[in-house]
């Protein structure tokens, strides 16, 4: 059994015992608010034929029988009178039942102890009886107990429990279910990160070990024949050269994007001139693309485009985007790099006239070490270069898209927050455009 199925069983398990214990309370909330409900009425009647506010003339106020006629408006009150040796004095049933059918009938009450208030139940009828002791004008200390029929309230409790009871049943599977649908849910985002962890460590290690091999069989070829001159191996030593400047270089995305994942790498935002740094970036990559017979253009890069950003992460989006377009262009093709405010942000476009992106591949350009058939554009990379990009813009709260169309071209589109405070100095130059654009 895998981590993830013993993790899926426990989270199933706590979650159905958390919603079986909210539906336990709440059932038993409904069920003790309804019994206190239910049962107002006849503990209230109780309580106020032990005081005396009852509509009947009470025994122990000297009288030698209970007024019937005020009896008989509160059929489910009864009452017996015992001696303290629980014998029975008098009753409400004697003129009904007679002295020995009201003894039977009140037996079962005479177990009550004075002051408490029980349930009992006789045959199928439930009652609730409250006794309590008092004194006769003869002075005989004698015990009252007074009794209410709650068969009807207590036959709608015992329904209402069976429905509470069938509802926990069900409620208890549905919670299951429930439970193995949020466990689920919860761990979904954990394993697809541990996928991609695994995949990202799969990937690594097999993009680490091509060059590693190259460079170990290059140099097991050179100890063979350790008497050759350097001038006879210099093509073994500039490929290990090749190789080593690979290896560091994904070694370096690798850390990067390492410490990207773990929020160790900070990102150092002040205010930078794009339209600076973009000039400063391209120079060597529009020299590399006159020598390689590629047109290179910039657009937009005269006019001052202030961003809050970090100029070393800046600096590394703009020559991932660049080698990208130089990489894939082929000899004659275009390089058109445009800069310019849209909105409220900085807009920078880098196209090329390259092979350009299916639309399989186009929506996952960004993930690492996703790489297009390099059968098809001649190019193999490591493919971390944009997963990099995409970070780098989005600590900058930037967006990043990419257009592209087979054997036509890609476009990537990357904006960037524009500096709320501008400096004074380019502030001044911006309003003398607008007005020599307005004198015009």
């Amino acid at each position: 059994m895998t981590l993830f199925r013993k993790t899926l069983i426990k989270l199933t398990i706590l979650n159905a015992a958390l919603l079986i214990l909210l539906l336990g309370i709440l059932s038993g909330t409904i069920y003790f608010y309804e019994q206190s409900v239910t049962f107002r009425d006849s503990n209230k009647m109780l309580k106020d034929a032990a005081s005396g506010k009852m509509p009947h003339r009470s025994p122990m106020r000297g009288q030698d029988a209970v007024d019937q006629q005020r009896l008989r408006t509160n059929p489910r009150l009864s009452w017996v009178l015992t001696n303290s040796s629980d014998e029975q004095i008098e009753s409400s049933m004697d003129t009904y039942l007679g002295t020995e059918g009201a003894k039977n009938f009140f037996k079962p009450f005479l177990k009550v102890t004075a002051g408490s208030t029980v349930e009992i139940k006789v045959g199928k009828t439930y009652y609730h009886l409250h006794a309590q002791k008092g004194k006769l004008l003869n002075g005989k200390t004698v015990k009252i107990i007074f009794g209410v029929d709650v068969t009807p309230e207590k036959n709608l409790l015992n329904t209402l429990r069976s429905i509470i009871l069938y509802g926990l049943i069900i409620g208890a599977l549905v919670s299951i279910v429930v439970g193995y649908f949020l466990a689920r849910r919860a761990l979904r985002p954990i394993e697809k990160a541990w996928d991609r962890q695994n995949r990202f460590v799969a990937d690594a290690s097999h993009e680490l070990r091509t060059p590693l091999s190259i460079i170990q069989l290059k140099i097991e070829g050179l100890l063979r024949q350790p008497r050759q001159k350097v001038q006879e191996v210099g093509e073994d030593i500039a490929v290990m050269l090749d190789e080593t400047r690979r290896l560091s270089k994904l070694v370096g995305n690798l850390l990067t994007l390492a410490r990207s994942d773990s929020n160790r790498l900070e990102i150092n935002l002040a205010p930078l001139d794009l339209s600076a740094m973009l000039k400063k970036v391209t120079e060597p990559f529009a020299e590399m693309a006159d020598f390689e017979e590629k047109s290179f253009t910039l657009d937009g890069a005269d006019d001052p485009i202030y961003i809050n950003g970090d100029e070393q992460r800046v600096h590394q989006l703009l020559v991932i985007l660049l080698d990208n377009a130089m990489k894939f262009t082929p000899k004659g093709g275009a390089i058109t790099v445009d800069c310019s405010r849209e909105n409220k942000y900085a807009r920078l476009s880098v196209s090329d006239s390259g092979c350009g992106i299916s639309d399989e591949d186009l929506p996952h350009i960004f993930d690492r070490f996703y790489q297009v058939d390099s059968a098809r554009s001649g190019q193999k990379g490591t493919g971390l270069g944009l997963s990099i990009a995409e970070w780098i813009v989005q600590k900058h709260r930037g967006k990043i898209e990419a257009t592209s169309a087979v054997d036509e071209g890609t476009t990537f589109i990357v904006r960037l927050p524009l500096l709320k405070n501008e400096p004074e100095d380019q502030k001044e130059v911006h309003e003398g455009d607008k007005t020599n654009d307005s004198n015009s």
